[in-house]
């Protein structure tokens, strides 16, 4: 049964409903003939009579706590012939929508008056036993359903109100009730004797003789929570006598020219505390509001803070106020809450100062002054929900790159040949960055600055900034075969609003010292001693080469450990001989290699269920440089988030990386690499040896603003420390262990890749 304090949050007047409840039984009522929930052929089927109850009425009475869009449970077991063999399976069952009944304690606005639906599923079968088997056997149902918060009180009065809804089946008139067995005796709990019912049917019954004596007479169809004698209410207590006051005052606030303030309500469903100050002028700022009031936070008796249940929105004008209620149409949800807006008293504060002025907005940049910028800001309406800022991001990063084929491609067909897409030309993709997922706005990455403008024209009209047109977004999505506008399952119509303008252009400088400090990602910097060895760590003949961290040894490489391992699996193939050029760039060398990349891929992935991340910075540094190539295995699926953010830590730190779409290896590439190079494998969704690949040429020369920079010594291992959020990992001294630790990895290592 429900909890005290569920129960509790069940009769707040604010309760909606909960979208789906999964139990592991039925409801008793669900399958009575008076009620009408399910079709008769449905009921013949199962095989009950008619004065058969089955279920449980401990879920009835959670069903008729929660009132939930959709309730799940276990089909019925039947028998079925499969193969000439008779087995017990359960059957789909789909109830047709019933109605709930609206709650006593609310208002009349249709608040927890919504319809419902109950489905019992099959069991899982194998596609061939479900395809034999049939509809009626499914295990699979799809459902579209919009969540409570997301309808007001007029739709959800309209889904009830069809011709297909029937009466909720959870109130007594559902219930075949024995009248020979109801006497006049009031029962307590051990004196009831069921003789021979269901405990669930005699607590039924006993509640229902209890009900008959309380209120004199017949208790009819009262529902469960409507059984409770209430209150006799004055005639000026009523809800239409509230409601036609509340509407009286309504009309006297708007006409008001002084009034500047809406009355923002609902605060109390947000448990979390969320909907901070700052969330609520990000939503309500395009529409003119230029500050946010709490009330004063109350003590409980308890000791303890309430947080209040409403705020004030303050604007510059009785004009923008009111254009701002008529925009949302008095509701507005924001992180998935719904809040409701109305009109403030005015008397309420007679004394209140002007509202303070808006804070000086900073003058956006024109295509002039960022002229060095390939980055568009782009911001979401604020009517769109939080939990859908990501797929909308993507959704117009899709558009933008839309926006330069058709540029490029004027009077080429969609599906001709001849059209040159983002697939094939890598100037015209598009990247999307999102610093914060709680925040509706991102940036637009592109090739070049050109490309940006050509977008930002494309879309909006205007080369230093302006709102998506709604004709130009429509068409848009009207000629990606249909693909956005049905990911969404909504038109287009839902992001006109967005606004596009130039973002700085030029990175941020760091005081990190030669290797760019923490490039952006806000990490506690930490000093560590230079090392005092003077001859190369990497050599086999040296010193101080470190043997116990061999893996295994190969004709022209050999693989090993690191110090400071990201992990138990993290691989250096390093030539035997002492090689200051790139390894991958060495044409003796890079077929070893790629052998030994692809066993360490199968390895990652048979083994460790992992990809595997590649890397190496060829460059060349103060104490000298042997040459190696890094190979980390990370978690599966994890490549699109360490290329987002790679090439966004590139940005930062000041060089750009490009991505290489020939079959090529780098030594026929390019001549001369003597400038050096930093090049990564980033692997792809889904497993296997498939991977994307990336280089920045330090000798390439280009766009000096762009390429102004140095990559940074340990930039693979801070891309991953950002990934993982573990600062760690980005420097290799703060994960040395001890020799012996070190030396039980390598063995493991060694056994674990002899066995691929």
């Amino acid at each position: 049964m429900p909890c005290p304090t569920f129960q509790q949050k069940a009769k707040h007047a604010s309760f909606l409903g909960c979208d789906v409840l999964i139990s592991s039984e039925w409801g008793q009522g669900m399958l009575s003939p008076q009620g009408g929930a399910l079709a008769s052929a449905d009921r013949m089927a199962l095989n009950h009579g008619d004065t058969v109850e089955e279920g449980s009425y401990d879920v009835a009475e959670l069903v008729c706590a929660c009132r939930p869009r959709y309730h799940l449970a276990p089909g019925p077991l039947v028998t079925v012939s499969n193969n000439d063999e008779e087995e017990r399976r359960n059957k789909f069952v789909a109830s047709f929508p019933y109605r709930y009944p609206p709650t006593t304690g609310g208002s009349n606005d249709g608040l927890g008056g919504h319809a419902g639906r109950f489905l019992a599923l099959g069991c899982v079968s194998s596609p061939s036993v479900a395809k034999a088997l049939g509809k009626p056997f499914k295990f699979i149902h799809a459902i579209g359903v919009v969540p409570l918060a997301h309808m007001n009180a007029e739709e959800r009065m309209i889904a009830r109100e069809a011709e297909s809804v029937v009466d909720c089946p959870y109130t007594d008139a559902s219930y075949h009730v024995d009248e020979n067995l109801i006497t006049t005796k009031t029962f307590t709990n051990a004196e009831w004797n069921g003789g021979g019912l269901s405990e669930a049917r005699a607590r039924r019954i006993a509640q229902e003789d209890m009900a008959r004596t309380m209120s004199g007479g017949d208790a009819g169809g009262a529902f469960r929570w409507q059984q409770r004698p209430r209150k006799r209410m004055r005639e000026d207590d009523t809800n239409n006598g509230r409601e036609k006051a509340e509407e009286e005052r309504q009309s006297i606030e708007e006409n008001n020219p002084n009034n500047t303030s809406l009355f923002l309500h609902g605060l109390h469903r947000d448990p979390g505390g969320s909907l901070t100050m700052d969330v609520l002028m990000d939503a309500f700022r395009p529409f003119g509001c230029v500050n946010v009031r709490f009330p004063k936070a109350r003590v409980n008796p308890m000791g303890g803070v309430n947080a209040p249940s409403y705020a004030f929105l303050d604007f510059k004008s009785h004009e923008e106020a009111s254009q701002c209620l008529a925009d949302l149409k008095g509701e507005v949800v924001i992180r998935n809450i719904m809040l409701t807006l109305k009109w403030s008293s005015s008397q309420s504060n007679p004394n209140i100062l002007p509202p303070p002025p808006p804070p000086k907005r900073k003058n956006r940049l024109t295509e002039a002054e960022a002229a060095d910028s390939t980055t568009l800001f782009l911001r979401l309406p604020p009517t769109i929900d939080s939990s859908a800022y990501p797929a909308e991001l993507e959704t117009l990063r899709l558009l933008a790159q839309r926006a330069m084929e058709d540029e490029l491609n004027v009077g080429i067909p969609l599906d001709s040949p001849d059209r040159i897409t983002a697939v094939d030309e890598p100037a015209l993709r598009v990247t999307v960055r999102q610093p914060d997922a709680e925040r509706n706005y991102g940036f637009l990455g592109f090739d070049s600055h050109t490309a940006a403008l050509t977008t930002l024209i494309s879309l909006t009209g205007n080369e230093d900034d302006g709102v998506v047109s709604g004709e130009k977004l429509a068409m848009i999505i009207g000629n990606v075969d249909g693909a956005i506008a049905s990911s969404q399952g909504r038109d287009a119509s839902h992001l006109e609003g967005v606004t596009l303008y130039w973002a700085k252009g030029g990175q941020p400088k760091t005081d990190g010292g030669e290797n760019g400090g923490n490039h952006g990602l806000h990490f506690n910097k930490r000093h560590f001693p230079p090392d005092s060895r003077t001859d190369c760590w990497f050599c086999l003949a040296s010193p101080t080469c470190e043997k116990h961290l061999i893996v295994a040894v190969y004709d022209e490489c050999y693989v090993a450990m690191p110090k400071g391992a990201v992990n138990d699996f993290h691989a250096l193939i390093v030539p035997v001989d002492h090689k200051q050029q790139g390894a991958l760039v060495d044409r003796k060398l890079a077929p070893e290699i790629d052998d030994i990349k692809t066993k360490l891929r199968l390895h990652a992935r048979q083994v460790l269920q992992k990809d595997l991340f590649v890397f190496e910075r060829s460059i060349q540094t103060k104490g000298g440089y042997h040459t190696h190539v890094q190979c980390i295995p990370v978690d599966a699926g994890s490549g699109p988030s360490i290329q987002s953010k790679m090439l966004e830590m590139a940005v930062y730190a000041g060089f750009q990386l490009k991505e290489i779409t020939s079959d090529l290896g780098l030594g026929a590439l390019v001549d001369d690499f003597s400038g050096g190079y930093f090049y990564a494998e980033i692997p792809l969704p889904g497993g296997g040896h498939d991977f994307r690949r990336f280089i920045y040429h330090a000798g390439e020369g280009g766009n000096e603003k762009v390429n102004s920079g140095t990559v940074p010594l340990q930039f693979g291992r801070e891309v991953l420390a950002a990934v993982m959020e573990n600062p760690d990992i980005g420097q290799w001294k703060a994960c040395v262990m001890s020799q012996e630790k070190e030396s039980d990895l390598t063995i493991a290592f060694r056994k674990s890749l002899a066995s691929v």
